[in-house]
């Protein structure tokens, strides 16, 4: 999981139509764009991501900034597009400010075979990182998940 982020551009459909394509080139001489995902421009750094929002806003353009995870080995679920997207790329990102990661601690303790069932209506993927199953859910379903392992005697950690 790499972070990253996505600038989201709102097209303004009152300029001529030569006028996206002067966008899309004054963009490419700005940052170093990894990725995309229609309006969603992807880059590596906070400086790229703001250099593009100012030029963005300056042309009426700008929607949005999106702290993105990009997924190495993501297997998602069908819940995942509320909470990322597949870019052009096929690379998986995850929403970073609506979601969290967090792998089991030890993984034979407890009842971990309940605990997984119960989280499985709540996951929005899962990665395997050096060996180890990550799991993604919504940010707002902390609390609760952690209450499923403690009902479990299954310990976590939270890696976001």
């Amino acid at each position: 999981m790499t972070l990253c982020y996505g600038i989201e551009m709102k097209p303004d459909i009152t300029k001529k139509p030569g006028a996206l394509a002067q966008v899309v080139r004054k963009t490419a001489s700005l940052v170093s764009v990894s990725d995309r995902d229609g309006e969603i421009a992807i880059v590596e750094t906070k400086e790229e991501a703001l250099r593009l929002k100012e030029y963005y806003e300056s042309q009426g353009m700008f929607e949005d900034i999106h702290p993105l995870l990009r997924m190495e080995t993501f297997q998602p679920t069908e819940r995942f597009h509320d909470y990322g997207l597949l870019s052009a790329a096929h690379h998986y990102y995850l929403y970073g400010d609506l979601t969290f990661g967090f792998h089991l601690t030890n993984p034979q303790s407890g009842e971990t075979d309940q605990f997984l069932f119960q989280l499985e209506e709540h996951l929005l993927g899962t990665e395997t990182k050096k060996q180890k199953e990550i799991y993604y859910a919504d940010r707002t379903e902390r609390e609760l998940i952690e209450k499923y392992a403690s009902a479990y005697n299954v310990s976590i950690t939270v890696d976001l």
